[in-house]
């Protein structure tokens, strides 16, 4: 069994304070010596460069990982903040320590398992919380004063295209506001769409910032054909964001919700311009005027906004393409569809990577997803008949299978207690022990784990039965929609009653067939459908189990 020490710094300036990582694992080997701990046995994670008000960091996982694979008898941080400076998961991280007999030891604090201890360990927690949010104000009133007063431009991740940040100040970068003029240039005098911008700029070799291609993306150019900065306008506390906790980037940072502030707490603060203020204005007219005719108004789509791809995870857009002429009335057929914008990715080079899902015919998708609600609220009490009866089949499976796991911890901790046993009847040495412990221990974490899983599915189906009397009355309500007014429902109709009982469709395309997932409250009434159930439609697919095939040779898509 080890000893851990945990270590965290979250600012260059906790170096200066004296709080590095340094001088904080100096101080954790002195406690361990202090308390005669194994010099040998010791494990050091250290943390850099992290805020201690989120619970999801690297060095934090791997120590919460080798507490439950039962390697770590003790942990030792130097204060409570440099663990976590949110009392929530403060209060988390003990009760896992607790539950796997950790011993934690801060080094300027005390946690006892007393009553008085628990009590003076939240008081500290709380005004570490107290202090983080200090420290937050006191740094955003200081940053707004720096900008107000001083007009200056605070440091950020990247300056903007053609810009260079420098000791609070924007310095414009020549190599790259020469293609800033040659966009707006080709933008306004020479009619070029974005896409033809896009490929002239990877043609000449022009690198985008934070790239690691030449492929220039159509958002990239619009950000420079539509910001005022780039007329000498830069503003200061537009957005406000906040963290979404639990979630993360592709890159692993903490994922934020963003928003625009009333623009009376916009901040102004002047720049060189690159371009002057005229050409800025016929840019944006010029905006308007190609914005003119483009998308799809003249036809309405039942399912618009609504349609998720199952590959990228794109948002479908509705769209129109036209077929061949008829020839009884001389026209071209319109066709409406539905496909992923990034079947034809809005980024200009070389290889492109384009979404593998195919243009959907909309008549067929919103025939099904039509009839899949006609079909359950025409008969609401023996679809929530069925859901209730699901459910409770469902809760009674997920306690079995919990008692049956709880049954296996009981037996494995008697197998510790048997490895301890021999341990002190010389039956095994101490490295035995040790490796049988461990053994032991992952399994049970593994289990306890599962259990957990399986009592929190209970207590979500538990709690969906408080709310099957609303969503009879939801349907019933839906129901009594429909029969005021009457049979013929119009588009805006639809609509309202596909947003009631659903929340998106996401759409996976697998040749011949289009394979569908409703999410929202349509799902969980659908699972009320018999698995063997199956509905012809007019026209040329079969709708089995959400899934639309081909039949009798005639395209889908």
């Amino acid at each position: 069994m080890y000893t851990a020490i945990y270590v965290r710094v979250s600012t260059i300036n906790q170096v200066i304070d004296g709080t590095s990582l340094e001088s904080q694992i100096e101080l954790c080997l002195a406690k361990a010596k202090e308390l005669n701990l194994n010099e040998d046995k010791l494990n050091i994670y250290k943390e850099m460069g992290v805020s201690g008000e989120d619970i999801e960091r690297p060095e934090l996982n791997r120590l919460r990982k080798d507490v439950r694979d039962g390697l770590i008898s003790n942990v030792i941080v130097t204060h409570l903040d440099r663990l976590s400076r949110d009392l929530t998961d403060k209060l988390t991280l003990c009760r896992e320590f607790e539950d796997e007999d950790i011993n934690l030891i801060f080094i300027d604090a005390e946690y006892k398992k007393t009553s008085e201890g628990q009590l003076f360990f939240n008081l500290m927690s709380v005004i570490a919380h107290y202090e983080l949010a200090l420290i937050k104000r006191r740094t955003i009133r200081g940053r707004l004063n720096a900008v107000e007063k001083n007009k200056k431009v605070m440091p950020m991740r990247s300056a903007p295209y053609g810009y260079d940040w420098c000791e609070g100040a924007l310095l414009i970068n020549e190599a790259e506001a020469c293609y800033v003029r040659l966009i707006y240039q080709w933008y306004v005098h020479d009619r070029l769409t974005v896409k033809e911008i896009g490929m002239k700029l990877f043609a000449m070799g022009a690198m985008p910032k934070r790239a690691e291609s030449k492929n220039w993306g159509a958002s990239s150019i619009l950000r420079i054909l539509t910001s005022e900065i780039y007329k000498g306008i830069y503003y200061y506390n537009r957005r406000n964001w906040n963290k979404i906790k639990g979630q993360r980037t592709k890159s692993g940072a903490s994922k934020k919700a963003y928003s625009l502030r009333d623009e009376k707490e916009w901040i102004s603060v002047g720049v060189p311009s690159i371009i002057d203020e005229e050409l800025y204005e016929l840019a944006k007219v010029q905006r308007v005027n190609n914005m003119r005719g483009t998308g799809d108004v003249k036809h309405e789509y039942l399912l618009n906004s609504l349609i998720r791809c199952g590959h990228c995870g794109r948002k479908w857009s509705a769209t129109n393409y036209s077929g061949r002429i008829n020839k009884a009335t001389g026209q071209k057929v319109i066709y409406k569809c539905y496909r992923c914008p990034n079947i034809f990715p809005r980024r200009y080079g070389e290889n492109i990577p384009k979404c593998p899902s195919h243009t959907v015919r909309a008549e067929i998708i919103e025939e099904y997803v039509w009839e899949m609600i006609m079909e359950i609220i025409s008969d609401p009490n023996d679809y929530m008949n069925q859901l209730i009866k699901n459910n409770m089949e469902a809760i009674l499976e997920l306690e079995n299978l919990a008692e049956s796991v709880q049954s296996q911890i009981l037996l494995k901790e008697k197998e510790i207690n048997k490895i301890k046993i021999m341990f002190k009847r010389e039956v095994i040495d101490e490295k035995e022990m040790e490796d049988e412990f461990i053994l032991v221990k992952g399994v049970i974490n593994e289990l306890r784990m599962k259990r957990v899983q399986y009592l929190e599915q209970i207590n979500t189906l538990k709690s969906k039965r408080s709310t099957d009397e609303n969503n009879n009355e939801e349907v019933q309500s839906i129901l009594a929609f429909i029969n005021q007014r009457g049979s013929e429902l119009g588009v805006n109709d639809k609509r309202f009653l596909v947003e009631s009982l659903l929340n998106e469709i996401i759409v996976t395309c697998k040749e011949p067939n289009i394979q569908i997932k409703v999410v929202g409250f349509l799902s969980e009434l659908h699972l009320g459908l018999s698995k063997d159930t199956a509905k012809e439609f007019d026209g040329p697919p079969v709708i089995l189990n959400g899934v639309i095939q081909r039949k009798r040779g005639r395209s889908i898509m």
